[in-house]
């Protein structure tokens, strides 16, 4: 069985990426293979594509495509949740205490959104590890960025807390492990968490970075706002090791200005181009509609199955 490949879609908003992974969505669904289509972007874009209420729980919109809809403040609740639940375990002597009402004020905290898209993404990727493709419709790029960056930065605390729960260990002349039967168990249950958070976002890390796993697709167009976000989004990619598919250029207006030397300013990557549509690619069929026209197979940017 092929290994779950996950296909992320960025960039400036408005420039379409919503459209652009429903479109593939769709190719991908014809040649038979299994897709969960799901949207990281509050804006709910999605449903009003395919004109479905779509919501946590993945809704059947074809053969072997399902859609759903994250919900970031429900997300955010359960990572929350689990959170207090650990620190209730690790520290025994806090059960007196009433951890819930101190937990619920950080759900207003910077960085709390992006931890919550990355617990839904770790969660999808196992449900869903036996589907062929998972598509991420992501939000604006601020926060896109932030998600993919939330790896290597946390990378960096844990690593400190690590050496920081060690030296204590050193300085209180704690043993820290035990002997029993002739195995050996951890004794300091904070020092097991931390490595454990630690190893969850090495993996992490290693899938953004794993470019047969993780493919990410900037969704642009020709007008010099847009050639400019996309310039600098490649730039903050490339500085996490973070290496992109392709990019898509969507083509929202029938004559517009272009901005010059784009081929020349992405000249290594590959550019997949979705024509213009007189009518709104609203609904099924219009979707359809627009694949079988242009004969869209994403061929530029996507190889063949």
């Amino acid at each position: 069985m092929a290994e779950l490949q996950t296909l992320f879609f960025l960039g400036k908003g408005g420039t379409g990426k919503s459209t652009a992974s429903a479109l593939l969505s769709l190719v991908l669904m014809e040649k038979g293979k299994k897709v969960l289509l799901a949207s990281f972007d509050d804006a709910h874009n999605q449903s009003d594509i395919f004109e479905a209420d779509f919501s946590d729980k993945a809704c059947s919109i074809g053969p072997c495509l399902e859609v759903l809809q994250v919900d970031r403040d429900k997300e955010i609740k359960k990572y929350l949740k689990k959170t207090a639940q650990n620190v209730k375990n690790s520290y025994a002597y806090l059960t007196a205490f009433n951890l819930d009402n101190y937990f619920d004020i950080l759900k207003y905290s910077p960085g709390m959104e992006e931890y919550a898209l990355v617990t839904a993404f770790m969660n999808l990727q196992t449900r869903y590890k036996d589907y062929d493709y998972l598509i991420i419709d992501m939000p604006p790029t601020a926060l896109s960025l932030r998600f993919f960056n939330l790896p290597a930065l946390s990378l960096t605390w844990i690593d400190q807390l690590e050496k920081l729960r060690m030296e204590i260990y050193k300085r209180k002349e704690i043993i820290s492990k035990i002997k029993f039967a002739g195995k050996e168990f951890e004794r300091d249950k904070v020092l097991s968490r931390i490595r454990e958070i630690k190893s969850e976002y090495q993996t992490l890390k290693d899938v953004f970075e794993d470019h047969e796993k993780s493919n990410l697709f900037v969704v642009f167009n020709r007008d010099v706002l847009s050639v400019a976000e996309t310039g600098r989004i490649l730039d903050q990619l490339n500085s996490l090791n973070i290496k992109i598919k392709g990019l898509i250029c969507n083509d929202r207006m029938q004559k517009v200005p272009k901005q010059k030397n784009t081929e020349n300013r992405f000249l290594s990557i590959p550019i997949q181009n979705i024509p213009f549509s007189s009518s709104p690619l609203i609904g099924m069929s219009a979707l359809n509609h627009h694949i079988s026209s242009y004969d869209l197979t994403f061929d530029k940017i996507f190889q063949k199955n």
